[in-house]
């Protein structure tokens, strides 16, 4: 990602490549936001072109299930947005609090977004090409697979590759970085590095010694074991995250697998442990499964733009894969080195500012998904307890919203206020704090008045919905708005590329990562 948007960023720059073929990858199965799509349109990467590529399909949201014990709110869907929405919050909004205050209205969320009728009917969310609104998706796809496909790419556009691994990191007299020594002897010199070394933080921590600030107190995980089943015959549009003993299951479909993987805490579950309730979920055998463990730490690295290099990815920090920002992260912290280092004309004059803005990301999505385990109402078991119990990690902007959202007050001048509403927006909370439904409980509801269900029309909404999937599409138009998960493989689906498109699109990238400050919420939402 750093090869191909740096390469178009600065085409006249020399870059270099360097990886290892002697270091594996985690390669799991991956999971994004609609960010993704964006970096594709950018570097002007067709979906037809990388997604067979590399096993895709097409991704609408996360369903939650079994986060919550509350009857009626054991389920519930993380949606991307979609232009129409927007009412649909309005109204979801104003059901919870209504709700939230003891009156007997709909405040479930699933029935309030486009992309949740879409997923539970296994439908792509790729629209047809003459559909009037905007939606949003994001995809599943081979981690390895899209890899070596971005490679493959930068190389074509003139980026060099070198495989080897580094021995050896030197420093000029005034602290740069000058060049990284390899285990062959060679030696590459460069004017700025870009440190995607992975959780061994070759540059960042181990050379420069940046200090790495723990989310460990928030969030209990740190360890995942993971296994690949078979493709389901329909790929479901969406990740599903199932909430089990002592952590979570994530299920990723693509076209010729499933990736799942148990995240949870060693505090509370061993690997022999996490391995059997994997494969008691999946429905496996124990003794079939030849499962993988991986061990992090979540937390990030205090400084990212340090002297003349740029930390990125797992050498930036690590946030478990509950809501899929990390690929969201890479993107925002590049587009931003880009869009500072032209502004500085070259220079770190606002690598302050970029370090305060990742600092910010980073803050915010840990205490989102600190949310998900503070207000589960779980309690079978010690690591349950120990979430639900874990208040004293809580930070103070988000014990604002919780606390107001549990005095039946209105969350979005709290969010905005606090800044947490910078990265999710307010549709996102709703999702979230309706989805596992906390509502005031052993209190009789009070019935709705006629004028209270009048303002939202859960009908209205349920036939307008309907009245989307109907749509047909227009003659050339997508074909695939009807069908499953997977990516079309020819180009009849309205393709706008070539080089107008492409700037474009590079435009309203640089555009939407820079309006993450006054409030866009291209990075997650």
């Amino acid at each position: 990602m750093a090869a191909l948007l740096l390469q178009r960023a600065f085409p006249n720059a020399s870059l270099t490549l360097l990886e290892s073929s002697a270091i594996g990858t985690i390669g799991v199965g991956e999971g994004s936001t609609p960010a993704l799509k964006s970096f594709f349109d950018a570097v002007g990467i067709e979906e037809y072109s990388w997604m067979p590529a590399c096993g895709a399909t097409f991704k609408s949201g996360i369903r939650f299930d079994d986060w919550s014990r509350v009857p009626g709110f054991e389920s519930y869907f993380h949606p991307f947005l979609t232009q129409f929405d927007r009412d649909h919050i309005r109204a979801l909004a104003y059901n919870s609090e209504l709700r939230r205050r003891g009156v007997d209205v709909h405040a479930h969320p699933d029935l309030y977004c486009y992309s949740a009728y879409l997923a539970d009917r296994a439908l792509c969310p790729v629209p047809p090409h003459s559909f009037p609104f905007d939606v949003q998706y994001g995809y599943h796809f081979d981690a390895n697979r899209l890899a070596a496909f971005m490679k493959a790419s930068a190389q074509v556009r003139g980026v060099i590759c070198r495989d080897g691994l580094a021995r050896h990191v030197r420093r000029d007299e005034r602290g740069d970085v000058s060049s990284v020594e390899l285990d062959d002897g060679a030696t590459i010199a460069a004017d700025f590095f870009i440190d995607c070394s992975g959780f061994a933080s070759v540059i960042t921590r181990n050379a420069l010694g940046i200090s790495y600030e723990t989310y460990g107190d928030a969030l209990l995980n740190d360890r995942a074991v993971t296994f690949v089943t078979p493709p389901v015959p329909v790929a479901a549009s969406h990740t599903t995250a199932t909430a089990l003993p002592c952590g979570w299951v994530w299920h990723i479909p693509q076209q010729e697998r499933t990736g799942n993987g148990y995240v949870y805490s060693s505090a509370y579950c061993s690997e022999d442990q996490a391995a059997s309730e994997l494969a008691a979920h999946l429905g496996v055998a124990e003794n079939a499964m030849t499962p993988r463990t991986l061990r992090f730490s979540t937390g990030r690295a205090t400084t990212v733009w340090n002297r003349n290099t740029l930390a990125v990815g797992l050498a930036q920090g690590f946030l478990e894969p509950l809501e899929a920002t990390a690929l969201a992260l890479v993107q925002l912290t590049l587009a931003r080195f880009i869009r500072y280092w032209r502004a500085g004309q070259g220079n770190a004059r606002y690598a302050s500012q970029l370090n305060d803005e990742i600092a910010d990301a980073y803050a915010n999505v840990k205490d989102y998904l600190h949310t998900h385990y503070l207000t589960s109402n779980r309690d079978d078991s010690g690591y349950w307890r120990a979430c639900r119990a874990n208040g004293s990690a809580i930070s103070p902007r988000l014990k604002a919203v919780i606390e107001t959202w549990f005095s039946g007050g209105d969350i979005a001048p709290v969010l905005h206020e606090t800044g947490l509403g910078r990265h999710y927006k307010l549709n996102s909370w709703l999702y979230l704090l309706s989805g596992m439904g906390i509502y005031p409980r052993g209190v009789a509801l009070t019935p709705a008045s006629r004028e209270q269900l009048d303002k939202v029309p859960l009908a209205s909404i349920s036939r307008f919905l309907r009245t989307l999937h109907a749509q047909p599409p227009a003659a050339g138009g997508r074909t695939c708005a009807v069908a499953g998960g997977v990516a079309c493989r020819a180009r009849r689906c309205g393709d706008r590329s070539g080089p107008g498109a492409r700037a474009d699109a590079w435009a309203r990238f640089c555009g939407s990562v820079a309006s993450v400050r006054t409030g866009g919420s291209a990075a997650f939402d």
